[in-house]
């Protein structure tokens, strides 16, 4: 075990480079309860920019000098005291739930850890995984299988859990789908939609990369029921195009955007009794519902608040998905050996050119 390694700190209260350094660490000890993983691959997250950019999102929980990351795969190196758990051992592949919880919250306590009022999640509220080793609480640590998950895709599979429960929460089998942004969590929920039977499935994006993303992904996999919308153009007759061809409105909208426009749009989209799953975050704490009565209440639909990934129901929605032959890779973008070129990831996905950014801390497995 070598005792430093390489990782990326977040190294005080700032935005930007001058804030964040590449630089060697202690590598860290397990203790009681806790395993030490040997980071295969890691990705970049949509959070990992707030941090970067020091978003008054993220400034009350990150603490510098902080490891960011939180989405990875890798391989036990060691277990510390009483980890509580008998089916892991050092040499297992394995991926971890980020998110810490109580367990003694009424929350938790009534099987609904994922909403934790006490949750601490890795790489914000203590040190994450971009680095060559991370601890994490052994209870945690998700067993993987090589053979159907290759690390390109293991280092990613905290932000596709939130894609699953985003879609898992209502059935997406010969239905109507509205997704609202085409991100990596947008790009996600498409594919489970399509995978899963949607009868025909809709993309609304604003941004040239996405818009492209989209029309890639629609043309490489032949698909004769996905419809890619620029939401810069005449909102009304988008809208009386989603109505026309689904009598009257779609089935389930599936937001990520967060922006005010896409949410009031996709709320405006779905037909009477339908449902919305809401995972994008808006810029700002209050959102202007432009037509409450007409586009909620009149309609009765049902709109579900969407966090993390449940514990640990989503990760066995997820886990069988992806054997079935889920198919996400074509979310990877780019890839590098090492952690230097952090920067050089976060201008990708700043400038919409990345999906999906891995790196292989500890370099690429031959």
């Amino acid at each position: 075990m070598p005792s430093t390694m390489k990782a990326v700190v977040k190294t005080g209260r700032g935005a930007g480079r001058d804030f964040t350094a590449v630089r060697e660490v202690p590598v860290p000890r397990p203790r009681n309860g806790e395993a030490l993983v040997k980071v295969l691959a890691t990705a970049v997250c949509g959070t990992d920019k707030h941090i970067y950019g020091w978003h008054s999102s993220i400034q009350g929980r990150v603490s510098p000098p902080r490891v960011y990351g939180h989405e990875f795969c890798g391989i036990i190196e060691s277990l510390g005291p009483r980890p509580g758990r008998t089916d892991l051992e050092p040499g297992s592949y394995v991926s971890a739930e980020m998110h810490v919880v109580c367990g003694q919250c009424p929350q938790c306590r009534i099987g609904q850890g994922h909403i934790c009022r006490e949750t601490k999640i890795l790489g914000l509220d203590g040190d994450g995984c971009f680095a060559g080793y991370v601890v994490v609480p052994a209870s945690n640590v998700i067993p993987i299988d090589e053979k159907i998950i290759p690390p390109k895709i293991g280092a990613f599979l905290d932000a596709l859990g939130n894609a699953v429960h985003t879609t898992q929460v209502t059935d997406l089998s010969g239905r109507s789908v509205l997704v609202t942004g085409y991100g990596p969590i947008g790009a996600m929920c498409a594919a489970i939609a399509e995978f899963q039977g949607a009868t025909r499935v809709y993309i609304l994006e604003v941004a040239d990369g996405g818009l492209a993303a989209a029309a890639g992904w629609v043309k490489r996999k032949k698909l004769r029921n996905v419809s890619i919308l620029d939401g810069r153009k005449n909102g009304g007759r988008l809208l009386e195009k989603i109505r026309d061809e689904n009598s009257g409105g779609v089935d389930v909208l599936l937001e990520t955007a967060g922006a005010p426009p896409a949410i009031n749009t996709g709320l405006a989209a779905l037909k009477a009794g339908g449902f919305a799953s809401l995972l994008g975050l808006p810029s700002s704490k209050d959102l202007l519902l432009e037509n409450y009565s007409r586009d909620v209440i009149f309609k009765g639909i049902t709109l579900q608040g969407i966090i993390g990934r449940r514990m640990y129901g989503t990760w066995d929605k997820m886990l069988p998905l992806l054997e079935a032959g889920l198919d996400v890779e074509f979310l990877v973008t780019h890839e590098f050996d090492g952690l230097e070129k952090f920067h050089d990831a976060i201008a990708l996905l700043e400038n919409r050119r990345a999906m999906k950014v891995v790196f292989w801390p500890n370099g690429r497995k031959k």
